[in-house]
């Protein structure tokens, strides 16, 4: 293993910290959106699904667990698929899902799915309509697409956008429910939730952060007080800026229905 000191943790981008750190990176309303895309597309035990951009493997790991299904699981980031891994075999060693590091723009497969799981990825993608046509081409037809993407109910503060920049590399999601449903545009909405965003306290999010740097200080036998005491602290950077934006943003829990003799149109009024 790398010589880890303060300095290599303050620099790895944010995804090989979040896979460094074993962070459970979840989607949006996390077991609660889980639950919903299990009850309302049919997941079961006969599914096949493809998570996308998988990080540590949440989603597709506890819809395993849920549900039976089987599957496949790629992330870019060679230490979030390890972390995912591992994460299986620690948490979930009876499912049947195989994760692997892929750029999802390359993925390809002749196998087809009956559920991909795209949670809040698609717009972190440059080229999210790119994504999302590649997905459907690895779906089966009438399989659905489950995603949980982030909208904003109000316009973002620059200042905001630019400490999020800082933090994660990338610009948060600064469209509306209108524009980002434009993605889907073709796909039936067989289910759909907005939810809105409440902020964490400050005890919520230390006990959350000191719990997962805790466990990775002891899944890598890391005693250094500094190096944890920098993990803890990125985290909580991370977190804090997280929670700055929930007063701007909701969020939907979708199911979307492919069907090759409807998409692109569509013949069913949007309420």
């Amino acid at each position: 293993m790398q010589n880890i000191t303060v300095e290599y943790i303050e620099s790895m981008s944010y995804t090989d910290f979040v896979g460094f750190i074993n962070q459970w990176n979840v989607l949006p309303g996390a077991f609660n959106t889980l639950s919903k895309w299990k009850v309302f597309s049919n997941l079961n035990e006969d599914s096949k699904i493809l998570e996308i951009a998988c990080t540590t493997g949440f989603s597709s790991r506890e819809l395993a667990i849920l549900s039976g299904c089987t599957g496949k699981a790629f992330d870019i980031s060679k230490r979030s698929v390890e972390a995912a891994i591992e994460n299986k075999k620690k948490y979930a060693p009876n499912i049947k899902i195989d994760y692997f590091v892929e750029d999802g723009y390359k993925f390809k497969s002749n196998e087809r799915f009956t559920h991909i799981i795209i949670g809040a990825s698609l717009k972190f993608f440059s080229r999210p309509e790119e994504m999302l046509k590649i997905c459907l081409e690895h779906l089966e037809d009438g399989g659905f697409i489950l995603a949980s993407p982030f909208y904003i109910k109000s316009p973002i503060p620059e200042s905001l956008i630019a400490e999020f920049k800082k933090v994660f590399g990338i610009t948060p999601t600064r469209e509306s429910y209108k524009d980002i449903m434009k993605m889907y545009k073709g796909l039936e909405v067989i289910y759909e939730e907005r939810n809105d965003l409440i902020e964490e306290t400050k005890e919520e999010l230390e006990h959350y952060c000191h719990s997962t740097i805790k466990k990775v200080c002891k899944e890598r036998k890391i005693n250094s007080k500094e190096l944890c005491d920098a993990m803890f602290k990125r985290l909580m950077n991370i977190k804090m800026m997280s929670n700055k934006l929930r007063p701007y943003q909701g969020y939907s829990v979708l199911v979307l229905r492919y069907r090759k003799n409807i998409y692109p149109d569509r013949y069913v009024e949007l309420f």
